[in-house]
């Protein structure tokens, strides 16, 4: 006797439900929870579906709920400095997207967009709630993961190193050497040295020359081949060091400036979130218009 197509789609229903459990289980946020505590979960969550192209949820929209992917792909993006959407990261079935929203309700921090067409389980902040308070031991399980976390991430900061000292660290003794003669050279003391020097050996061989000083101390006459030999050699050595220290600082300006456009984007991303957020007290103070 054939099955009822109701028995097959309660078969495939529940097949789902035990999809959607199992990859709660691979998340870390809900990593330790039971099976039982997971069914719970997934028994709570809503299923939506959302066409290619469709957008999710905009960078710096209200988080209230987080997505379980159940079929197709979504599209994650944030906006650089020139408000283009840079794309982050690709998320297909069994991934989870918006977690950190449900639990603190801030802002989004990225736009969500369905790549294709895309059947998701979604959970509010209110049935999220209602689930801590019927399992509170499912609470201290998520807040054991989120110490977990925090502790790693802390240990994490503690380890993090200025990238300029890095590099700086990770000079060869030839940097190294070329970087302190580039310092020294562009000093006002290397520069009183040379007239010194320069002056020196012009005067003593000028004078030795026109017969003010003893004949057996010039030892460059006029044109001073030999001290043209020694400035020429010394501008070629130097211009060696400086060029080999300015790739060097070029290598510490292109560091400097990765993260100053990493600032800038996440600046630019609070900036829009802030923009959204005064519309929307804008628009719930104007309120609806009054009738005439």
């Amino acid at each position: 006797m054939a099955e009822s197509p109701l028995v097959d789609t309660s078969l495939a229903a529940a097949a789902e439900l035990v999809d959607a459990s199992s990859s709660l289980s691979q998340i870390p946020l809900f990593s330790r929870l039971d099976d039982q505590e997971r069914h719970l979960l997934v028994a709570c969550m809503k299923r939506r579906r959302f066409e290619a192209n469709e957008t999710i949820f905009w960078v710096g929209d209200r988080g209230d709920r987080l997505f379980l992917i159940i079929t197709g792909r979504v599209a994650v993006t944030a906006p650089n400095e020139e408000g283009e959407h840079v794309p982050i990261a690709t998320l297909g079935p069994g991934e989870l997207f918006g977690e950190i929203s449900l639990l603190d309700g801030g802002a989004r921090t990225a736009t969500v967009r369905a790549a294709e067409t895309v059947e998701a389980y979604t959970l509010n902040q209110a049935d999220f709630h209602s689930f801590i308070v019927r399992n509170p031991s499912a609470a201290l399980d998520i807040l054991a993961v989120m110490g977990a976390r925090q502790r790693a991430s802390t240990e994490a900061l503690r380890h993090i190193k200025n990238p300029n000292l890095e590099i700086h660290q990770q000079l060869t003794p030839w940097q190294r050497a070329s970087d302190t003669i580039a310092t020294i050279a562009a000093g006002q003391w290397f520069t009183l040295f040379h007239l010194t020097w320069f002056g020196l050996w012009i005067g003593i061989n000028l004078g030795a020359q026109v017969g003010l000083l003893p004949a057996a101390i010039g030892f460059d006459p006029f044109p001073f081949g030999l001290l043209t030999m020694v400035v020429s050699l010394e501008a070629i050595f130097l211009s060696i060091f400086v060029m080999v220290s300015q790739n060097r600082q070029a290598e510490r300006d292109r560091v400097r400036a990765d993260l100053d456009y990493q600032v800038n984007v996440k600046a630019h991303t609070e900036i829009l979130s802030l923009g959204q957020r005064l519309d929307r007290l804008e628009a719930a103070g104007r309120g609806p218009s009054a009738p005439g």
